[in-house]
């Protein structure tokens, strides 16, 4: 346990090294949120809760529900992204064989490669969810933070799992990301983060159900909006949970047999 606890510091303290070099770019980050909450603070000023069946039910003003919404779509797309991007870095850097090549087997080198990215996304989706309470005003009184946190668990185990997918296909295609392009991509729009999913056409609505995101997205609402409690929230965990049990070890698998391949055909360090 201390070993791998060691190895994970040493991957937290390289990244951290390397990106404390680019402060602006996270300061860029977060005026890119800000400016994003105010975008929507204004469009919620346009839409009535009644122009959706979603928002009357709930009760819930667009500008709350859309704060949710981008700030966990966004750090769940990060989760999709982290894994690809560490092992495209580390191709075009040269170091990918080397890395794999160690005594640490292939999965915890990308888990661990992608820890500090974790970190960092964690803080900016805390400071923007805080921006939106402070800044604007969204009540965050009432969450319910033991389903919160469950839901979130889940969450984040699924668009792991999913990541480390992403980073399978870049190992093999080694360039294009179709897991990260209709997962990130689509699935911020199709999963409804940015407005209710009743509004799109039926057919839309068909497979925003089948994308993980739209459960991940209505348990958190109800959890930090309306304070609803885990028994509340079962049906959408139920289904994350269902999700998380079947990705989590397929996706172990699949990496590890597209290394097996790439160390075979010798092609790990091509990009």
């Amino acid at each position: 346990m201390m070993p791998l606890l060691r190895k994970a510091f040493a991957f937290i303290r390289r990244d951290f090294c390397i990106e404390s070099g680019y402060q602006a770019s996270f300061v860029m980050g977060l005026m890119e949120s800000l400016m994003l909450l105010i975008i929507l603070r204004f469009v919620g000023r346009l839409v009535s809760p009644t122009a959706s069946s979603t928002l009357s039910h709930s009760g819930l003003a667009y500008f709350p529900f859309a704060l949710v919404g981008v700030a966990f779509a966004r750090y769940f797309d990060l989760m999709l992204r982290m894994f690809s991007d560490s092992i495209r870095t580390a191709q075009v850097t040269g170091c990918l064989e080397a890395m794999l090549c160690s005594q640490t087997d292939s999965i915890t080198i990308v888990m661990l490669s992608s820890l500090y990215s974790l970190i960092s996304g964690g803080i900016q989706l805390l400071l923007i969810l805080l921006g939106g309470a402070f800044l604007f005003g969204v009540d965050l009184r009432h969450v319910d933070v033991p389903a919160t946190l469950l839901v979130l668990l889940v969450s984040v185990a699924i668009f792991i799992a999913f990541g480390v997918l992403s980073a399978a296909a870049i190992v093999w295609l080694k360039k294009g990301d179709p897991i990260t392009w209709v997962l990130g991509g689509l699935g911020g729009i199709l999963g409804g983060a940015y407005f209710p999913i009743d509004v799109m056409p039926v057919w839309m609505q068909k497979i925003s159900f089948l994308i993980p995101v739209t459960y991940s997205l209505e348990a958190l609402r109800l959890t930090m909006l309306k304070g609803a409690s885990l028994a509340e929230v079962a049906k959408p965990v139920g289904t994350l949970a269902i999700i998380a049990v079947v990705i989590l070890p397929a996706s172990a698998a699949i990496f590890a047999a597209t290394i097996r391949r790439g160390r075979k055909e010798g092609t790990l360090t091509q990009y």
